[in-house]
């Protein structure tokens, strides 16, 4: 059955990447599209992207969006931007403010700020579009929060009454901590008894570690990683909260995108080769 998607990712290529999670991400919505699905990915519109080189159409009736977080205003836009040699397209979120700067991300106190907004931004996006999505997939800490805004800010929506979230791991040593004095900023103000209590009592909100309570399911880079993650050795400080989620916990091994990664014409190979 062809499934709607929607896709928070912090990074893809070609357009931005700092790591695997940017070539997962590209990888993804390209074959999920020539499967069939209708799937959306959303990601920040960051400076760095060269514009020049794309194919790239606002969104009519996403522009100048105004949106709050916590006691600040922001604005945002979005772009449709075609992958290039592919027929599939994605969603840029265009916020000066946010997404202006040089790097894709920073070391900035309000880093979490930026993406809290580009989360609503997407879930928004889809709320104009009347696009009811199956599934929620969210990546890394970045928007992490969004499996918990399902069942909180945005569950007066029946747009989303069906959606099922996956949450997945690519790095679990970024989590996302931040001070309680955010609290009003994650949750609208309200539902302080639905973050993780003992973190709170610490000082702390752990960004991640509600993507791990909340999703509906929890998937990861390989089984063995899947594995790892509930010990202590390997589980960056979450190793309880993995374990107490291993029955929703799924290890699927990264694959590797051929048209990208293949000997016979990789241009960054001096000499190429086949089998």
């Amino acid at each position: 059955m062809p499934l709607r998607i929607c896709f928070l990712t912090a990074e893809m290529t070609p357009f931005a990447k700092a790591g695997g999670l940017a070539d997962v991400s590209g990888a993804l919505v390209k074959y999920l599209h020539a499967a069939g699905h209708d799937i959306r990915l959303f990601m920040p519109g960051h400076a760095s992207i060269k514009r020049a080189e794309l194919e790239t159409y606002p969104v009519e009736f996403l522009q100048d969006v105004p949106l709050t977080i916590g006691t600040r205003a922001y604005r945002f836009s979005v772009q449709t931007a075609r992958v290039p040699n592919t027929q599939t397209f994605v969603y840029l979120i265009d916020c000066p403010a946010m997404f202006g700067g040089p790097a894709i991300y920073t070391a900035d106190p309000d880093e979490y700020r930026r993406y809290l907004l580009f989360t609503h931004a997407a879930l928004q996006s889809c709320q104009r579009m009347g696009f009811a999505p199956h599934v929620l997939h969210c990546n890394d800490w970045h928007t992490a929060i969004a499996p918990l805004w399902l069942k909180s800010i945005y569950k007066w929506d029946q747009l989303f009454a069906a959606t099922k979230s996956v949450f997945t791991i690519h790095n679990l040593g970024y989590q996302g901590v931040i001070g309680p004095a955010a609290a009003a900023e994650v949750l609208g103000g309200g539902g302080l008894e639905l973050l993780h209590q003992d973190d709170l009592r610490a000082g702390r909100i752990n960004l991640l570690r509600h993507g791990l309570l909340y999703a509906d399911l929890l998937t990861t880079v390989s089984p063995t990683y899947a594995r790892e993650i509930q010990t202590a050795e390997y589980g960056a400080g979450l190793d309880d909260t993995l374990r107490a989620r291993s029955g929703a916990l799924v290890g699927i091994l990264n694959g590797v995108d051929y048209t990208d990664w293949d000997p016979r014409n990789d241009a960054f190979l001096p000499r190429h080769f086949g089998a």
